[in-house]
């Protein structure tokens, strides 16, 4: 009787340390997993405006007018890109934005309905957030919506600066605007998935429209303007937690991206 006893007391103590060891988890990691909302989606967002412009427009841009001011180098040949950041550069474009490394941008046409913006990282680095992988930007041909883009990627790396990463892919659809023929805005909406910085299964569901402008990308704030979107991470097979990432456009291109964590707490993040 009294080992029976003292088994069941032993497993009545490990399921609570059990419990208290997950609530302590939870409780620690949810800042961390704000962070890295943010820091996954500064990483998104900084190369849109990049991808998003045409081959013509790399052969007349002045490099000192472009974010970071990037110097641009074409290789007519393969009709391919390349812009090389360098964090030293006297440069008051985008100044919000510390960038290195270089971004590759290959303009393929894979049909007579078809063409495709490949772009590649390269030892590349912004704020402190390094990004690996390549993301395939495709228009389809469209008399009716020309100005529609999709995007898919698969395995892109984000590393933060104490070298954990978080893999994700995703599928995007994009609606550019333009004005005189230069681009000056554009929405996007889509869903993500993958692993988290610990390991644990990460997704994203769209709430509302991101919309962002080229004159506040110009400044610096990649950040769109409005937009919203929830972040579900799974503890186990049945446990998660949800996180939601909204956009504040305060005034003109204040932009502050705030996150409320699963917990009740915000967090806001500024450029």
């Amino acid at each position: 009787m009294l080992q029976r006893f003292l088994f069941l007391a032993l497993g009545i103590l490990v399921l609570v340390s059990c419990n208290t060891d997950i609530d302590k988890n939870i409780t620690t990691d949810l800042q961390v997993e704000g962070k890295e909302i943010f820091h996954i989606n500064l990483g998104l967002e900084d190369a849109y405006y990049f991808a998003f412009q045409s081959l013509d427009f790399y052969r007349t841009v002045i490099p000192d007018s472009l974010p970071s001011c990037p110097t641009v180098t074409i290789n007519e040949a393969e009709r391919k890109v390349t812009l090389t950041f360098d964090k030293s550069a006297n440069c008051t474009s985008g100044k919000k934005l510390q960038r290195s490394g270089k971004i590759h941008l290959q303009y393929l046409n894979a049909n007579a309905l078809e063409s495709i913006t490949r772009l590649e990282y390269e030892d590349y680095e912004v704020r402190k957030i390094k990004i690996e992988g390549r993301r395939d930007f495709k228009q389809v041909r469209s008399l009716t919506n020309p100005n529609r883009r999709t995007e898919e990627f698969e395995d892109l790396l984000f590393i933060d600066e104490f070298e954990s990463s978080s893999r994700l892919r995703g599928n995007y659809e994009f609606q550019l605007t333009f004005l005189n023929g230069r681009l000056s805005g554009f929405e996007s909406f889509g869903s993500l998935e993958g692993r988290n910085i610990t390991g644990r299964p990460i997704t994203m569901d769209p709430l509302a429209n991101k919309r962002y402008l080229v004159e506040c990308i110009s400044g610096g704030m990649v950040m769109p303007i409005q937009g919203s979107e929830r972040w579900q991470i799974f503890r186990n097979a049945t446990s998660s937690t949800n996180h939601t990432l909204l956009y504040e456009n305060e005034s003109g291109c204040e932009i502050k991206a705030r996150v409320n964590l699963f917990d009740g707490r915000v967090l806001i993040f500024e450029l």
